[in-house]
């Protein structure tokens, strides 16, 4: 009897690897949005490298590990904005990768094409629901035009990144899925 290759790394065995990973991928991404991503602004617009990460997941695993993931990255990134309502982030990103963990049942799943236009979708959603519920919650607002302007941009930059991010994360997600589940 073989133990699998999967069993036998550091977390392995206790069942932590899965959620390492997604820890580790999420780090990494931030970490690079943060410094490297943060160079290439337009009007003030970085790359959200951490949203097409939670997304992708989303579209891989479903519903549940897009909530988790996407409140996780989402309070992560409401931590790091100094001037921001906290948990406005966190809110969004949940919402939007629930509504695309919940819809991925739907899609064929070798398409090449649905993950980036789930990706663009997305992005123009979360955009336009954080300028909302900012509007709402009484923060500053721009206009309608920057917004739309900020929107676009976002979608740009966010579906030139996911044909380098999807391959990669569902590398990932498949390496360390469970080769059995149990439910109760």
């Amino acid at each position: 009897m073989s133990i699998p290759a999967s069993r036998t790394h550091l977390f392995g065995t206790s069942g932590l690897a899965r959620p390492a990973a997604v820890a580790a991928i999420m780090i990494v991404a931030l970490a690079l949005q943060s410094t490297l991503l943060s160079k290439l602004t337009l009007l003030g617009v970085v790359p959200q490298l951490l949203f097409v990460v939670v997304i992708c997941l989303a579209y891989l695993e479903g519903e549940y590990v897009g909530v988790v993931v996407g409140f996780s990255a989402g309070f992560l990134l409401d931590l790091l904005i100094p001037l921001s309502l906290t948990g406005l982030t966190a809110l969004v990103y949940t919402s939007i990768a629930y509504a695309v963990g919940s819809l991925r049942q739907f899609a064929p799943s070798n398409s090449v094409w649905l993950p980036v236009f789930a990706v663009a979708v997305a992005s123009a959603l979360a955009e336009g629901g954080y300028a909302l519920l900012s509007i709402i919650l009484g923060e500053r607002w721009v206009s309608l035009v920057y917004t739309g302007k900020v929107i676009g941009l976002v979608v740009l930059y966010n579906t030139l990144l996911t044909p380098f991010v999807f391959p990669l994360v569902r590398k990932i997600a498949d390496r360390y899925r469970p080769e059995r589940v149990v439910r109760l």
